[in-house]
């Protein structure tokens, strides 16, 4: 996994680091903690970033393990969280233009990087994705896909001529078709 992809995990160290770092006091720390979070959560749907929570995360545990490596936060701590965060966002909107244009180019699924461990559940996903039809698959990924889920949701709707309950309909009906493909591919 690529740094910076959700495998910085949150350590005891990092943690502490972090929480002496807003305010020596644990409770008011806590409380400066669950405040910038709310703040970078905002932060990142105002980007519209469809995944606010686990950029914002991941946004939290960089920090910590820097803090952690000795970097000490002499003004407002949110706005060093705010730069990262800043980051995070370009980091993201990157990795999904580049879904975006291999989807549109109908390079779809990208070629995969070999995985570590013998979990083969992505490989059953993608599977169950190719045994569905090209119109099929393109809606269920355009509808997951979209930088900006709603404006894109609407989109679809006015493409296919319908209203938004049955574009929902219509991909629900797509994930559990998927979903019941994975549950069979994994029980063999």
């Amino acid at each position: 996994m690529k740094r910076g992809e959700g495998d910085r995990s949150l350590t005891r160290e990092g943690l502490d680091a972090l929480l002496d770092s807003l305010d020596p006091d644990r409770e008011l720390a806590a409380r400066r903690y669950e405040e910038i979070r709310r703040r970078l959560i905002r932060f990142f749907e105002w980007r519209g970033c469809d995944r606010a929570d686990t950029l914002t995360d991941d946004t939290f545990n960089r920090v910590a393990a820097k803090l952690a490596d000795g970097l000490e936060l002499h003004s407002d701590p949110y706005a060093y969280f705010c730069g990262v965060a800043r980051l995070v966002a370009l980091e993201y909107g990157r990795k999904t233009a580049k879904e975006s244009r291999l989807l549109e180019a109908d390079v779809w699924p990208p070629p995969t990087e070999p995985e570590d461990d013998a979990d083969h559940r992505l490989d059953h996903l993608r599977h169950c994705l190719e045994a569905l039809s090209p119109d099929q698959r393109q809606l269920a990924l355009r509808y997951h896909q979209e930088e900006q889920r709603i404006a894109g949701r609407k989109r679809l709707c006015q493409e296919l001529g319908i209203e938004m309950n049955a574009l929902r309909i219509r991909v629900h009906r797509l994930r559990r078709m998927i979903e019941t493909c994975i549950q069979a591919r994994l029980e063999d």
